[in-house]
């Protein structure tokens, strides 16, 4: 049995797919694909497969990664061949590869933020401005006890790295934020934060890397 990790990109309108379609999706693909893969054992046997990090509903990346465990013995560039001649337009296979780190000791995630808007250089100042103070307040929901309660937070904290251009028609923001099982933040609340007004007409977020806590690739 051998452990196996495929990298893969979901842009354009796959972005709307949520976490569970996906994980639909895969696994009709690999049924379709004839990979021999492991299911579990018990009453309710199932295709193995796990994803490191379930991106944000409405995010693209280029990033992502899943799981699967193979039984028989198939080179990586087949199982990457096969998944993406039944994968659908905006998700595909960009490598195959043995597993180096675990999903947990993802610690950061680079990501590209793209807001459009006919004053750029304002919106990029304001930007600045806003990541340069000691506070980014939000809210969002959060539990006491059973309790589901809204929190007020400080997404300043979740904050490694960042940095502002400034284009023709739009202000790009690259930022590393922390990411992972332990100190995980959703990219959407980060943009709300910023773009309060009417100067933005719309953003793009794309997930470029995920990285560990030293800050390399993760693979």
């Amino acid at each position: 049995m051998q452990n196996v990790r495929a990298f893969f990109e979901k842009t354009g309108m796959t972005k709307y797919i949520s976490h569970l379609d996906l994980m639909r999706c895969m696994t009709r693909a690999i049924k379709r694909a004839a990979i021999p893969v492991w299911y579990t054992e018990g009453f309710n046997p199932h295709l193995f497969i796990t994803f490191a990090l379930p991106l944000t509903l409405g995010v693209e990346s280029l990033c992502e990664s899943m799981d699967i465990r193979l039984i028989e013995e198939m080179s990586f560039e087949e199982v990457k061949d096969r998944l993406n001649e039944n994968l659908p337009d905006g998700i595909h296979i960009t490598k195959v590869a043995e597993p180096i780190y675990k999903a947990n000791d993802i610690a950061f995630a680079e990501y590209k933020i793209t807001f459009y808007t006919r004053k750029n250089e304002k919106i990029k100042n304001e930007i600045e401005d806003k990541l340069s103070c000691d506070e980014l307040l939000a809210e969002k929901m959060g539990k006491q006890g059973k309790r589901k309660i809204l929190k007020t937070i400080n997404l300043k904290e979740f904050v490694n790295s960042y940095n502002v251009i400034s284009l023709n028609d739009k202000a790009v923001l690259t930022v590393v934020l922390t990411a992972g099982s332990k100190n995980n933040i959703n990219p959407n609340l980060f943009v709300d934060a910023l773009k309060r007004g009417d100067d933005v007409d719309f953003c793009d977020i794309l997930k470029q890397k995920m990285m560990t806590a030293d800050f390399k690739d993760f693979e």
